[in-house]
């Protein structure tokens, strides 16, 4: 039984892996060549990697410039056939290559249109096509630039054979240096470059001229579409999604692409700006969203190949068609065919053979044939659910066919009246509205389906018959309708007439819209476009005559490809979902221009299969049944014969099992001091092959590594003194540690001996070893932990004792590590701590001691140490170490080392004393600037308890509300009046003793105090200044200071201020003074709150400014409405003329910007006569106004009064 179970088990699991394993895919590594440097050109295809769409189909792409940093270039097709890249990106010389014998697949259009351009000087002029064919165009060779501008002299009759092509740089020098009349380029790139230089150019399309060729398309090599379709079409899916992002969003890609993406040829002054302006023009090239990105129009197509063919470039002529990449069609058989069947049943007959061979019990045997039969019979109902489909697919494929060509006849036929009507006019383009209706009124006669007939000169609707119901038409000028201009454009993009919609009618019913250009010959015999012909077709007329709405069809259909985007188009007839249903069948539907996807499935796809399954199951059951019967007959008669073997096993057999699962042996010694029994799982832990062979206590001992002897020793005495025995000893191999146990037992004779037992408890030591590494090592550096370290400091320091030696220890705090772990994650964060405990053990000897003491920070011992420049000598080279940079995966960081001294004996007497002094040590680096060392002094230790016994007194006065504050006036320069004031924090002790602001606010900012210190002194001044401001006409406005720590706080400390603010700001006028540090944080929680407070009406202002390092980005960016120059600045005028030039400069900037100015600091009346001469608004300063209680600025206020 146990053994049938077994192959059982093992047959699921073959069946398991061979459903799974096709589902799951490695990823695909791809390279995607470009034809040109990095661009907005090729924006597309970044969008996809940058957005994720490439990742999300599996793929990592590499994007390759078409230059290299060196300035080789490389050619796309090389790249392609040699298979260094998978991709490429091309135009007409994919056709090109394809004739020259390549195998390629172009796999998505993307510019509709050609880029390319013929541009020259203002002073060459480019008339026509046969003055301009007397000029030298210089062009790349081997380019399909110049094979467009060869086509367009074909095309209009001119002999490109005698036309000047000159190899030059397509650059304006070219043209400046007169090596060239034109240049043959991207017309953006010309345009650009021009304008840099500031030169006016000409400027001729080919497209303009007959050549309709398309731009720049994506292709891969015939062998990988073929290999491998589903890579390429999840490489087109990805790099369609990237493009649609890309046009969606062109400013943010176009500034991506010029920070990110280096050009090493050809440069502009200002390559984002050239991003951008491309970015502006890309519409016109790939007429997105009127035509779906990746449509291929297969008539144009085939135009573009019959010119290329007739310049002579088709060395092996192919059908146009066979370039085109096909998207791989799901399977749509059964996961299950006969092939595996076969597999399946000869699988379960060899497990069926072996299993009656073995002779063990068939209980399992009746589960292998059920599932047998199962397999069976689903092999079966696919067969004919198989059979069934194709039998309906090839029954709906003819009635469809049939459709198809009602509905491309009925559609040409229309198109033919339409094109009649172009001619007419063209034949005519001066007609009369009479003889339009007269023409009009014939053709709606012949064609019923036609609703009415329209055309429009220079695409406003002139003529229009008939003219009842449709007076609105009249005037209407396509250009200012955006609904219709996209299937006109490309109606007169592609020279022929176009089906757009359906469309709903106003007067009822819906109708496709037939367009067709109408060109008239110029004096010069050049066409020139004359406007548009269109008529609406009765939609429901053309179904019917299709038969789309005959009963009897029995088909499901949809229609979809509206305004004849064929299959990227929209479904306007059925449902969408009906295109992905399995088993559907499609057609195209070509006309015109356009061209439709039609779907069908029968509308009862399950008629008559259900009576064939049913059969089916019906006779499998019959059989199962039968089959089932035979094998418990057969099941009961084994297990009669074999009923005796059914019996215990054997003690000793179970103990064996026993001993295995625990990996303990048995073993036996007599009072000789021989092992005479030695069970079979000790001779396996012990590595030795028994047999017969006694042991003496030596050998025994032998089987052990280590003091063997002493091994001897303790068995001998075990027996001698009768007692227990229990060792744990290493194996000879030294592999295994083994627990060796005894106990001694007396026979009826008096003769001891010993019974024991070998346990391999190598786990257990691994065990035990493992917890005492994670409790004295830090599991992420692998140093010494906290614990471990104190535990050698004191040994050190107990060894200093003794040799007089003096020991060090370095504190060392890793400098912008917190700011490293923000940016790029803790795993980035972990990598650099590994990385610094490396550093620091190089920098240090054998003999000392490293340790992680926590988080970033880092303790280090040297030992016997004769003086301390060498402590100071080793902290140097450690700090030096640490400001090089840190290369993780794909990013370089630069830290940095404060690293604290502390010297024994002198600096401390105990090991916890001695880490104190040198974390003070360490700190006072951090106040000097960072990155660099600094010993411990009693200094160190006098300041900390200040500031501790400050702080405490701190937050004792916050808690108490003790702490006050004073108003310094802001004085107006062109009044002398105080406008507003500054509130400012003032604490007076309990002992009347003042605190300097000096000391008391940096604290603040340290320890987190500042949010509790500014909520309660601008509580305090909003109080006192409404009651000020409660008898005055024109309040006074208060100015308060924010702290940046304000807007990263995790508690509710920014709420409540904002609650504050906005409950005074309805009464009082508020200023937010905020530091530059604050906006370079660069923090969308404070760039809402501060658009929130400018919403108020409360007033943003940037204090000490220019002492910081914002960008003037900021001032647009942010609600910024006021400035405040710094003191530093103030306090040099008529002494520093740079100061004076930057006081200048910010005021002048201020007033473009429309920008209040508040200067502080001021103390001189030449101060003061300076900043008036120069317009600035307010000043501030103890020489208009020390900081003052309320009281007395209350009184300041009303002498103030008084005097007006």
């Amino acid at each position: 039984m146990f053994q049938t179970a077994l192959w059982i088990r093992h047959f699921l699991s073959v069946l398991l892996l061979v459903c799974v394993y096709g589902q799951a895919y490695a990823v695909d590594k791809v390279v995607l060549q470009l034809k040109w440097e990095h661009e907005f050109q090729f924006a597309g295809y970044y969008a996809a990697q940058w957005q994720g769409y490439y990742e999300r189909e599996g793929l990592e792409v590499d994007i390759r410039s078409w230059a290299a940093p060196t300035g080789k270039v490389v050619s796309p097709l090389e790249e392609l056939l040699s298979g260094r890249a998978q991709f490429a990106v091309g135009a007409n010389d994919i056709l090109l290559n394809k004739g020259h014998g390549y195998d390629l697949v172009m796999v998505a259009p993307i510019f509709q249109r050609s880029a390319t351009a013929l541009v020259s000087l203002h002073t060459t002029p480019l008339q026509d096509v046969e003055q301009v064919s007397h000029l030298r165009l210089a062009a790349v060779a081997d380019d399909d630039t110049a094979l467009e501008a060869r086509a367009m002299f074909m095309m209009n009759g001119v002999d490109a054979g005698r036309v000047q092509f000159v190899q030059e740089p397509l650059t304006m020098e070219t043209l400046l240096q007169n090596k060239a009349d034109a240049l043959i380029t991207y017309r953006i790139s010309a345009e650009t470059r021009a304008r840099e230089l500031g030169l006016e150019l000409n400027i001729m399309n080919p497209s303009d001229f007959g050549v309709q060729f398309y731009g720049d398309s994506l292709y891969t090599t015939g062998t990988l579409a073929r290999r491998n379709p589903d890579l390429v079409e999840r490489f087109r899916r990805a790099s369609l999604a990237g493009w649609r992002y890309a046009l969606d969003n062109k400013a943010e890609v176009a500034q991506r692409i010029a920070e990110q993406l280096p050009r090493h040829l050809y440069r502009y002054d200002d390559f984002a700006a050239y991003n951008l302006a491309f970015a502006h023009v890309i519409d016109d090239y790939t007429f997105y969203p009127a035509v779906e990105l990746g449509h291929v129009n297969q008539k144009r197509l085939q135009r573009t190949y019959d010119i290329l063919e007739r310049l002579g470039e088709i060395e092996h002529p192919y059908e146009p068609e066979s370039l085109l990449f096909s998207k791989p069609k799901a399977s749509q058989e059964h996961w299950l065919n006969f092939n595996w069947l076969l597999a399946v049943v000869a699988l379960a007959v060899l497990i069926l053979g072996v299993a009656l061979a073995s002779g063990k019990p068939a209980y399992g045997l009746q589960l292998v044939v059920l599932l047998l039969l199962l397999l069976a019979e689903q092999g079966l109902e696919t067969w004919i659910e198989r059979d069934h489909k194709v039998q309906q697919s090839v029954s709906t494929l003819e009635t469809l066919a049939t459709v198809r060509s009602r509905l491309e006849q009925v559609i040409s036929r229309n198109l033919a009246e339409l094109t009649g009507a172009a001619a007419f006019i063209a034949a005519n383009p001066d007609l009369t509205q009479t003889e339009f209706n007269d023409y009009a009124r014939n053709v709606l006669k012949l064609d019923p389906q036609l609703i009415n007939l329209a055309a429009a000169p220079d695409l406003v609707i002139k003529y229009i018959y008939p003219l009842p119901g449709n007076e609105a038409a009249l005037g209407l000028n396509y250009r200012n309708n955006p609904q219709q201009l996209p299937a006109i454009l490309r109606a007169i993009e592609f020279n022929e007439p176009v089906v757009a919609g359906p469309v709903t009618l106003v007067q009822g019913g819906r109708a496709l819209i037939s367009r067709a250009p109408v060109r008239v010959l110029n004096q010069r015999g050049q066409h020139r476009l004359w406007g548009i012909v269109s008529a609406p077709i009765d939609v429901a007329s053309v179904y019917r005559e299709a038969g789309l709405l005959d009963p009897a069809l029995e088909l499901k259909v949809a229609i979809r490809g509206k305004d004849g985007l064929g299959k990227d188009g929209e479904t306007f007839y059925g449902r969408a979902e009906l295109f992905d249903q399995p088993g559907v069948v499609t057609q195209s539907v070509s006309f015109g221009g356009g061209a439709w996807q039609i779907a069908a499935m029968p509308a009862d796809a399950d008629a008559g299969l259900s009576t064939r399954i049913a059969g089916v199951r019906i006779g499998c059951a019959l059989v199962g049944l039968l089959i089932m019967l035979l094998l418990y007959s057969q099941t009961q008669r084994f297990n009669s014969r074999r009923q005796y073997q059914k019996v215990v096993k054997h003690h000793a057999e179970f103990l064996r099992e026993v001993e295995t699962v625990a990996k303990v042996g048995g073993w036996r010694m007599n009072s000789a001091g021989v092992v005479y029994e030695l069970s079979e799982q000790a001779q396996t832990l012990l590595g030795i092959d028994f047999s017969e062979v006694a042991l003496a206590t030596e050998e025994f001992a032998e089987l052990f590594s280590g003091a063997r002897g002493m091994l001897a020793r303790e068995l001998k005495a075990a027996l001698q003194q009768v007692q227990p025995l229990d060792l744990e000893l290493q194996s000879k191999d030294q592999q295994s540690w083994l627990r060796l146990i005894a106990d001694p037992s007396t026979d009826e004779l008096g003769n001891v001996e010993l019974v024991g037992a070998i346990q391999d408890i190598s786990q257990q030591k691994q065990a035990d070893a493992k917890i005492e590494h994670q409790a004295n090592y830090d599991g992420l550096t692998n140093l010494p932990n906290r614990l471990l370290f104190l535990d050698r400091l004191q040994n050190a320091m107990a060894m200093s004792r003794r040799n007089g030696k003096k020991i060090a220890l370095l504190f060392v705090d890793l400098d912008n590590f917190k700011t490293i772990n923000d940016n790029h994650g803790h795993r980035e964060g972990d990598l650099v701590l590994c990385e610094a405990a490396r550093r620091v053990q190089h920098c240090v000897r054998a003999s000392d001691t490293v340790g992680r003491h926590s988080g970033d920070e880092f303790t280090v011992i040297l030992n016997d140490l004769e003086s301390e420049r060498t402590a100071a000598n080793i902290a140097e080279m450690i700090v030096v170490e640490m400001s090089k940079a840190f290369k993780l995966h794909d990013v370089v960081v630069y830290s940095g080392a404060s690293v604290g001294i502390a010297m024994f004996p002198g600096d401390a007497k105990s090991a916890e004393e001695l880490l104190i002094n040198a974390d003070q040590a360490m700190y006072e680096v951090k106040k000097s600037g960072r990155n660099g060392w600094h010993f411990y002094t009693d200094e160190m230790q006098r300041q900390s308890e200040y500031r501790h016994q400050l702080n405490t007194a701190l937050i004792t006065a916050i808690n108490r509300e003790e702490m006050t504050f004073h108003l310094q006036p802001i004085v107006d320069t062109r009044t002398g009046k105080t406008t507003a004031c500054e509130a400012l924090a003032r604490w007076q002790r309990r002992d009347g003793k003042w605190v300097s602001p000096g000391e008391f606010v940096p604290l603040a900012e340290e320890t987190g105090l500042i949010n509790q210190l500014d909520y309660l002194i601008m509580d305090k001044a909003i109080a006192a200044l409404t009651a000020i401001n409660a008898q005055r006409a024109v309040p006074i406005a208060l100015s308060v200071n924010v702290s940046p720590r304000l807007f990263q706080t995790k508690d509710q400390a920014l709420d409540r201020w904002l609650d504050l603010v906005r409950s005074a700001c309805r009464s009082l006028p508020i200023v937010v003074e905020i530091t530059e540090r604050l906006l370079t944080a660069e923090s969308t929680r404070t760039e809402e709150v501060l658009h929130e407070l400018a919403g108020l009406g409360i007033g943003i202002s940037i204090d000490d400014f220019g002492t910081g390092y914002s960008s003037l980005s900021y001032l647009t960016r942010f609600p910024v409405n006021k400035l405040k120059i710094d003191r530093s600045f103030v306090n040099c005028i008529g002494v520093n003329t740079t100061s004076e030039t930057l006081i200048e400069t910010i005021l002048a900037m201020a007033d473009k910007l429309g920008l209040n100015v508040v200067a502080e600091g001021v103390e001189t009346q030449l101060q003061l006569d300076y900043l008036k001469r120069l317009n600035c608004h307010s000043v501030q300063g103890f020489f208009l106004g020390r900081p003052m209680s309320a009281q007395d600025f209350a009184s300041r206020i009303r002498q103030e009064e008084e005097v007006a």
